[in-house]
Parts: structure tokens; sequence; C-alpha cells
């Protein structure tokens, strides 16, 4: 499947234009817009660094290896805790695995540019996969290469991929590569008159890669499964049936690996109810939530708009204008859409963060260059300014939510949490325990402190919080107008005050 010359220079042109776009972000203080997700994985990398992967089964341990952080709740659940260290298993390993081996290979430690470049290099292979994608589904369409570059054009510059393919890392992001190499796979089976080990076994390595990463798996392979089944029918061979069942073989032994893994850890029956409780707050039954179902379904309308709103709008004016026919796309569609629907309609609450709004993309940028594409069936050169309208208002809406500059513009300043975790991490000592009040406790904080924290009302419950820890000294820090002030606790009295000022401003 040889593509035409002018393929991968303009792939190459889309993917600069992207990165060019980022780098007034990158390598700025984590703060805002679910940047907590690339600080909590930059914890896990540094205590893994520290502590050593295999002390920690390489589970993802968000505990700080000093004698003041065992234990030190407020960002996680008891049920996640062993031997005073806690546990981030909402998600699967293999996105904490992945940039742990890259900075193994390189020697260094973990910073957040480099989780950056490694997150926007990710995004470049999942954009390029879904362009070969459609055009080893589509062969043997002429058109097929258009709609590929087009598609990953689209997830190259829309909203959404250019922030969390770029700032944000989490299991949510590092999933697609995965995925849309399934995609990749998948489509190379499909086309083949029967299924044999050449074209069998790279789809089963990358569900098993998709299947370590995220929950989304749980949706991509029966859909996948589903459709062999329906090419067996048609073929009328056994062989269909044995790849479909070996496809979620795969999934369902890698999933239960990582879970023992997990269970290995926090005991099998805590990890059980740690998953029952995580999918009453992020699902879609009945349950305890910081949302209703309902507020789902509105942030996941929400978040469509802030997400894709550009190619929505590129995809319904080209839609009305020429009213494509979808039939030859439908497979495409199936395997795409299908996935990231029931994704979403099962982890509802989930939608609360926009990032989870990248599983129907694939789908989206499908449909959007195939109707621009058929817009410009009779004139190929109509296609140029409808696509560059819709990136160049892609990259507009991205600026406008992550504004260059100081962070001011969209509330507190880029550099609070950067400002605020120095502070601490000049100030406490390894055995003392950090306890904050009037300051957000947030992965970013304590990436930049080195340290846990727990949030507190007062110098009152900061003691107490020491009572239940059965420790004997602790920092409380505190925000004031002029900056930070600091004092030592220690049972059953305090010592002297420490005060800082004019360090972390809100």
């Amino acid at each position: 499947m040889k593509a035409p010359r002018w393929v991968l220079p303009t792939f190459l042109a889309a993917f600069a234009l992207s990165v060019l776009v980022r780098l007034p972000q990158l390598d700025r203080p984590l703060s805002k817009n679910h940047e907590f997700c690339t600080a909590l994985v930059l914890i896990v990398q540094e205590v893994w660094r520290q502590d050593g992967f295999l002390r920690h089964h390489g589970c993802p341990a968000v505990t700080w290896p000093n004698p003041g952080d065992r234990g030190v709740t407020g960002l996680h659940y008891p049920l996640t805790e062993a031997d005073g260290i806690y546990y981030y298993l909402s998600h699967l390993p293999l996105a904490y695995w992945a940039p742990a081996a890259v900075f193994a290979l390189a020697g260094t430690a973990p910073t957040a540019l480099a989780l950056q470049l490694v997150n926007i290099l990710l995004h470049a292979l999942t954009a390029g996969l879904l362009a070969a994608f459609l055009a080893r589904m589509l062969a043997p369409d002429p058109r097929r290469w258009t709609l590929g570059v087009v598609a990953a054009t689209l997830y190259l510059l829309m909203p959404a991929p250019l922030w969390y393919h770029g700032n944000v890392y989490m299991s949510d992001m590092a999933a697609q590569l995965p995925w849309a190499w399934c995609l990749y796979a998948f489509a190379g089976l499909w086309r083949a008159p029967r299924p044999t080990w050449r074209n069998v076994l790279p789809l089963l390595v990358a569900t098993a890669t998709l299947a370590a990463t995220e929950w989304v798996a749980a949706f991509v392979v029966p859909v996948l499964a589903g459709l062999i089944l329906l090419r067996g029918r048609k073929g009328g061979e056994a062989a269909w049936g044995r790849a479909a069942l070996a496809l979620v073989a795969v999934a369902a032994v890698v999933t239960a690996l990582c879970l023992g893994l997990y269970a290995s850890v926090v005991g099998a029956d805590d990890l059980w109810a740690y998953y029952l409780h995580r999918y009453a707050e992020r699902g879609v039954l009945p349950g305890e939530a910081s949302a209703s179902v309902l507020e789902g379904f509105r942030q996941m309308g929400h978040h469509l708009l802030t997400a894709w709103g550009p190619l929505l709008l590129l995809l319904a004016g080209t839609v009305l204008l020429t009213r494509p026919r979808w039939r030859p796309l439908r497979t495409v569609l199936v395997s795409t859409l299908v996935p990231a629907a029931l994704y979403l309609l099962v982890f509802t609450r989930y939608a609360i963060h926009e990032f989870a709004l990248l599983k129907p993309g694939f789908a989206l940028c499908i449909a959007a260059a195939w109707a621009l594409v058929a817009f410009a069936r009779e004139r190929p050169a109509r296609l140029l300014w409808p696509l560059a309208a819709t990136v160049l208002l892609g990259v507009l809406a991205y600026t406008r939510l992550n504004r260059p500059g100081d962070g001011r513009s969209t509330g507190a300043p880029y550099t609070m949490a950067w400002e605020q975790g120095r502070v601490i991490a000049h100030l406490a000592r390894p055995d003392e325990v950090v306890l904050v009040q009037g300051i957000p406790s947030e992965p970013q904080l304590q990436w930049y402190a080195r340290r846990n924290t727990r949030p507190v009302a007062d110098a009152v419950e900061a003691l107490q919080v020491l009572r239940e820890l059965g420790a004997t000294r602790a920092l409380l820090v505190q925000a004031t107008a002029h900056g930070l002030t600091a004092r030592r606790l220690s049972r059953p009295g305090s010592e002297a005050e420490v005060v800082t000022q004019g360090k972390g401003d809100r």
C-alpha cells in the first residue's frame, strides 16, 4: 500500500503546524485545564525513579518516599493504600510504563517538557495511523489517501487534540494510539481474503497494547470481533471465528493480568470495592457521585462543542450541501463510532472531563473528511478553503481556551502551583506531614513540592490529623493575601512560626 508522494510532506506540514501552535504552552508551569493529569503521571514516574519500579510491582504509586508522606490522603482512596503508600489504579498501567521506559532509556529524570514531547510524538503517530487505516480500509477508492490525510489533519489541529495530546498526558490520551493501531491492523485483516497469522498477529499485538492501556478496549474489542464474525459469515470460513475468539481472549487475558498485578499490591477485595466505588462516581448507574447522570450528559454536549466545534461546523455544512452517501463508510464508522458511543454511555459522568470526548474524535474526523471530499468531488480545489477555515477556527479556539502569557486572563497565574510548591519543597522536612490551608491540594502542587499534601481548615484540624496518622510533626502552610505563611506544629503544641511572603500569589 504505497502512498502517493504528496502524502508524507502534507502530513508533516500539518504536524509541524500543530507543534508551532503549541510552542507557547510547552514547558510552562503545570496549572489548569486538566494539567493535573500530567502532574499525576510525573509524580508516578519520579516515585518509581526514587523508590524503585519493582518495589511497587509496576503499580502507579503516588506517595513520595519521605517518612512524612506515608498515609497522607487527600488525593486518593484508602482502598488503594498498602503500607502507607497510595496507588492510583483507576486506569490500566501501560500509559505509565511507556514514559517510564522512555525516561529510563534516555537516562533522564521525568520533566513536564519531556512528557509533553512524548505526548506530541504519540499524537503524530496516532494521526498517521488514522490516515493509513482509511487508506487501507477504503482501497481501491482513488480518494482514499486524500480522505486519510484530511482526517489526520483535522485530528492534528482541532482544539481537543491540540491540548490533550500536548500539555495533558493520561491514559485517555495514550489509548488513542493503540486504538488507531488496532484499526489499522483490523483493516489489513478485513481486506484479506482469509485470516492468516500474517494479518491476525498484528491485530492481536495491537489489541494487547490497548487492553493494557485503557478501559475503552472493553468496547473496541467486542465491536471489532463482531465485525470479524460478520466478515466470516460472508466468507464461510471457520478461521474468521477463530480470529474473533483470539481477539477477545487476548484482551481478556491482558486485562486480567493487569488487574492481578494491582490486586497483588492492594488485595483483590479492596480493588473490587474500589472499582465499584469509582464506577458509582463516573458511570451511568445510580450511586453517589460528584455529578448526576443528567449533568454528565449536559457536560458531554458542552465538551463536544468545545473539543470539536469547528469540525462539527464543517461536517454540518458539507453534509447539507452534498448529502454524501455513507454506505461505503459503514464498516469504518461502526469500528470507530460505536465503541466511542458505548464508552460515553457507560461512563456518562466521566464526561465531566473534556478529554473523555477524545473518544469520538476518530469517527468525527473521518465523517468530516468524507463529506468534505464529496463536496469537492467535481473540483478538488474546493477542498482547500473549507479545510483551511476549519483548521484556523480550531487553532483560534485552542488559543482562546489556553492563552499564552501569564495565565491571569483565565484566572490564577500559571506559576501559582509552581511557586507554592517551591516554598513547600524548601521548608518541609522529610519527617514532617505537609498540611495546607486555603491552598488547592492538587497534583500540580504535589509535583513541584515533591511532597504529598493534605488540606485542613485550621491548626486544630491539623493537630487532629497528626493524631490520626500517628505522626508527631507537621508543616502547616497557609495562603494569605500577601503570599504564604508556614509554621511547624508538633503534638501536643506548636513551635515558632516561619513566614514566607510574596510567593504563590493567588
